[in-house]
């Protein structure tokens, strides 16, 4: 109801997702990753991994992207994920959007794995969500979990705070504890914490 797309027909609903699939589009770059802004010229990584995981729920829905566009950009993340030009958190973001695009390789899961003790909270549970679309990763999901579970103090309030490099692209404590709600609704349901961050998340929607 906050949103306000229960009134719309099915008709005007995919005429809007395939709106927003044009736009997306016009941010495609010669990588074939996706820039900031339409017509930009250089990708930037965390947005791409981003918008790959609207574009395959749009493709879901029946709404096809641009010819091409899907692939190149799962494309760019592949190549991307293990650069060290990209950091642990965007990292995970890209394991994350290949993972559900059963794309992410099972050679890539030591090195993500390796990365755990630099992830912020928001890297974590990205982590967690990544690795459980490979075989084999259940002990090292249910290790990602506790750490993100322990993540929490009282009030959740995060126990390790943010620095100025785990936010990439409009961060915050909430998005942090967003991404932990999803991560544990669909991984671990039965975490204690997942009441509370619920409840504070919807509290906190009428809010900037």
């Amino acid at each position: 109801p906050r949103i306000g797309y229960r009134g719309m027909t099915e008709k005007e609903l995919d005429k809007r997702i395939a709106a927003g699939l044009a736009r997306l589009a016009s941010m495609r770059t010669s990588s074939v990753g996706l820039a900031y802004w339409p017509g930009g010229t250089e990708a930037n990584v965390f947005g791409t991994a981003y918008a790959v995981r609207a574009v395959v729920l749009a493709k879901a829905a029946g709404v096809e992207p641009a010819a091409g566009m899907l692939e190149g950009m799962q494309r760019y993340l592949a190549d991307m994920m293990l650069s060290s030009a990209v950091g642990p958190e965007v990292q995970a973001a890209i394991a994350q959007s290949l993972g559900e695009t059963s794309l992410l390789s099972a050679s890539t899961a030591d090195a993500l794995f390796d990365t755990r003790e630099k992830q912020s909270v928001f890297g974590l549970a990205s982590l967690a969500l990544a690795l459980r679309a490979l075989p084999g990763q259940d002990d090292r999901v249910a290790t990602l979990l506790n750490d993100l579970e322990g993540s929490f103090g009282e009030g959740i309030r995060l126990l390790k705070q943010p620095t100025s490099n785990d936010f990439y692209y409009y961060g915050s404590p909430t998005r942090s504890r967003a991404q932990a709600a999803i991560a544990l609704s669909r991984l671990r349901p039965s975490a204690k914490v997942l009441p509370r961050l619920l409840d504070e998340l919807a509290e906190g929607t009428d809010s900037y």
